[in-house]
């Protein structure tokens, strides 16, 4: 599988696909009506996770940190 970055050719709406094939993305259109541009591809592989646990991270307070 493959997630790819696209955008459309007319109104420019940037979105994420996943598809099988970098050739899928041709059946592909905007809600506009106009095609997709690629711009980045990326292999994807789905997780699935059972029984996993939500943990709440704590919040940063804002004093800036050391350089």
């Amino acid at each position: 599988m493959l997630q790819l970055t696209v955008v459309c050719s007319s109104c420019a709406e940037e979105t994420e696909a996943i598809v099988e094939s970098i050739e899928d993305v041709e059946r592909e259109v905007c809600p506009c009506g106009y095609s997709y541009v690629v711009l980045s591809v990326a292999e994807f592989e789905p997780v699935e996770i059972k029984g996993g646990e939500v943990i709440q991270l704590r919040r940063r307070d804002h004093r800036r940190m050391a350089a």
